[in-house]
C-alpha cells in the first residue's frame, strides 16, 4: 500500500489533494491521467465524491459497480457517491477528469443537483461512447475550465455546463441504446440494476429471477449467452467486491464485515473469500 493511505478512511479525493495538490481545503479538483499513473490505486474502491471525465486516447479495462467497462477515445466516464470501482490494468488513457464534493455547490443556485444524474447514481450506466462532434464539445468545455481552473467564482459555473453537456448525451445514448436493445439485453440490465440494490441480503438467483417475473433456468441461459457467466457468479462478483472495498479502506475487523455481507458465520466468510481470492481477508487487507 502506497504511503499515505489510512485504512481507517482511505479516501482517494483526500488521497490525491493532499499527495497530489497540497490543497487542505479545496472541494474540486482538475486532473490528467498522469495523475492517475502516478497514484496507481489498483484495489477497489468506493467513492465518496463524484467524478467525470473524458478520454481522449488510449485503452483501459474499469469495473464499476457490476459491470465492466472498455475506456477508449470518446469514453466519457462518471462516478457517484457510494459507487465502487476498480481499475483492472495499469491506466494506459489519455484523460481529464473533474473530481469534486457534495459541498462544490453549496453556494450556488444548482447545490444538490448532481445526486439526480443518472449516471451518479448506484446501478446506473456509468460509461457512455461520445462520437466525434460529441468529444469535441466535450473537450472545449474541459478546455475552457483548465482557462480558468484556480477562479473560484467561475470554476461552478464551467463543471455545471459540463454535467448537463454529459447528462444531454447521456440521454441520446440511453435512447439510442433502449431502441436498439434486444428483448434479452433488457432483462440483463434488470437483473444489473436488482443485485447493485440487493445483494447485501438477497444471494439466491430464484431471489432476483422471481422479480423479473422468469425462471432461475432462463435468467442464467441469458446472462450466459450475453455476458458470459451465470447469475449465481454475478452476484457472488459484487459481494466479494463490496469485501475487499471494506478489508482496504476501513479498519471494520473480518467479523464485522461478515456481518455486514450477511454471512451466517465469519468462518462462512473467510473460506469463501479465501477460495475466490487465494487469500485470506487478513492477507488480503496488509496485500501490496
Amino acid at each position: 500500500m502506497r504511503k499515505g493511505m489510512d485504512l481507517a478512511s482511505f479516501d482517494i479525493f483526500k488521497y490525491i489533494k493532499y499527495n497530489f495538490f497540497k490543497a487542505g481545503n479545496a472541494q474540486y479538483m482538475l486532473l490528467d491521467d498522469a495523475t492517475f499513473k502516478v497514484a496507481d490505486i489498483r484495489f477497489p474502491i468506493r467513492n465518496f465524491f463524484y467524478g467525470i471525465g473524458i478520454t481522449y486516447g488510449g485503452k483501459d479495462n474499469v469495473r464499476i459497480a457490476n459491470n465492466e467497462y472498455v475506456i477508449s477515445k470518446g469514453s466519457c466516464i462518471a462516478i457517484g457517491p457510494g459507487t465502487i470501482s476498480q481499475w483492472l490494468n495499469e491506466s494506459t488513457a489519455l484523460t481529464d477528469t473533474i473530481l469534486f464534493t457534495r459541498d462544490f455547490f453549496r453556494d450556488s443556485l444548482s447545490g444538490g443537483f448532481p445526486d439526480s444524474l443518472p449516471f451518479f447514481l448506484p446501478g446506473g450506466n456509468h460509461v457512455i461512447q461520445l462520437n466525434a462532434a460529441q468529444l469535441k464539445q466535450m473537450r472545449l468545455l474541459f478546455n475552457t475550465l483548465k482557462a480558468f481552473r484556480d477562479d473560484e467564482t467561475i470554476v461552478p459555473g464551467i463543471v455545471y455546463a459540463i454535467l448537463m453537456l454529459a447528462k444531454k448525451m447521456y440521454d441520446i445514448d440511453l435512447t439510442h441504446k433502449a431502441n436498439g436493445l434486444t428483448h434479452k439485453q433488457k432483462l440483463v440490465r434488470q437483473f444489473q440494476s436488482l443485485v447493485a440494490a440487493h445483494f447485501l441480503t438477497k444471494r439466491t438467483v430464484d431471489f432476483y429471477a422471481r422479480e423479473m417475473n422468469i425462471t432461475s433456468k432462463y435468467l442464467s441461459e441469458i446472462l450466459l449467452s450475453e455476458i458470459g457467466k451465470p447469475a449465481k457468479t454475478l452476484i457472488d462478483e459484487t459481494v466479494f467486491l463490496e469485501a475487499k472495498t471494506l478489508l482496504r479502506q476501513t479498519t471494520m475487523s473480518v467479523q464485522e464485515i461478515a456481518n455486514w455481507l450477511n454471512f451466517p458465520e465469519t468462518s462462512n466468510f473467510i473460506k469463501a473469500f479465501k477460495k475466490r481470492e487465494n487469500l485470506t481477508p487478513a492477507a488480503y487487507r496488509k496485500h501490496e
